[in-house]
């Protein structure tokens, strides 16, 4: 199977994105799983802090590392927004392939001390690291307000300001800020595309779009045109999740889960199914591109 780094070069090369799916349970990694192996495309899977917490670290790993197999899919693990040290040591401990360092919310000289520290770590078993300079407003959930209250919150990422950071710390990909928000809101948020495009022509990274869920096909589209390999999509999977299992319980008295479950599990994979689609990486993972031996 080919590394992440070759993947999201190529992603970036041909102008597609990898999809990453949060996960903290076995129905969601099902749904991810079987959406990828549908329609072919590599994708990452990736828990935060709570969600580790959760599931545990290594148990993420075993369980991901046979439902490839199981699948026969190109899944790649990512610990997500993780700031404290213990939890990125014990990610990369146990062999996952991305770790994402969140020092958005530190001070900038902390935020480079810390992840110079954990891409040394990390480089030394070939793992990618992704970097974070301007704090991602909004959260994982669904909000009544509108976007642009939440965008207010943060500061939008500057091209040199991103440049000096990659250089200053080596990470690998570069998750930024420019419009894009945790959450789906009262209405899609709008997205700097000439900062993106300033950001992709400055800096010597892989960038990252959080906040995938709620954003526009079309600007997502445009978002990929302009430098992003990789797209983090967590709220519209929760909120799938969570309103086909409300519904579902409604219905039945059913006591086995495995059998409730089965239409959550498909309305997840549903939404798994429109991003790949839309971040243009489905049919990517049969390419001789990525099949080809590393």
């Amino acid at each position: 199977m080919p590394d992440i780094r070759h993947t999201l070069t190529i992603a970036k090369e041909e102008g597609w994105a990898v999809g990453a799916f949060n996960a903290a349970n076995i129905s969601t990694l099902k749904a991810i799983f079987r959406a990828a192996q549908k329609l072919e495309a590599p994708v990452i899977i990736e828990s935060s802090v709570g969600e580790t917490e959760f599931f545990g670290h290594r148990a993420f790993r075993e369980v991901i590392d046979s439902y490839r197999d199981l699948y026969d899919v190109q899944a790649f693990i990512n610990l997500d927004h993780a700031v404290a040290l213990e939890s990125i040591n014990e990610a990369i401990r146990v062999g996952y392939e991305l770790v994402h360092f969140d020092g958005g919310e530190l001070p900038y000289e902390d935020n480079v001390k810390l992840a110079k520290k954990v891409v040394k770590k990390a480089h030394q078993k070939e793992l990618l690291v992704e970097g974070e300079i301007d704090h991602i407003t909004g959260s994982s959930k669904l909000h009544k307000s509108k976007a642009a209250q939440v965008q207010a919150e943060g500061n939008y990422t500057e091209a040199a300001r991103a440049a000096e950071f990659v250089k200053a710390t080596n990470v690998d990909t570069l998750a930024v800020f420019i419009g894009n928000v945790h959450g789906i809101y009262a209405d899609s948020p709008e997205l700097d595309l000439e900062r993106l495009q300033e950001i992709s022509k400055t800096v010597d990274s892989f960038l990252s779009l959080h906040g995938g869920s709620g954003i526009r096909d079309a600007d997502i589209k445009k978002a990929i045109k302009n430098g992003i390999s990789k797209i983090n999509v967590n709220s519209e999977l929760r909120l799938a999740f969570f309103n086909t299992l409300k519904d579902t319980l409604k219905t039945t008295d059913e006591l086995a889960a495995y059998k409730f479950m089965t239409p959550v599990i498909d309305e997840v994979q549903k939404v798994v199914e429109k991003k790949i689609k839309v971040f243009g990486s489905a049919g990517k993972a049969k390419s001789k591109w990525l099949r080809r031996s590393i």
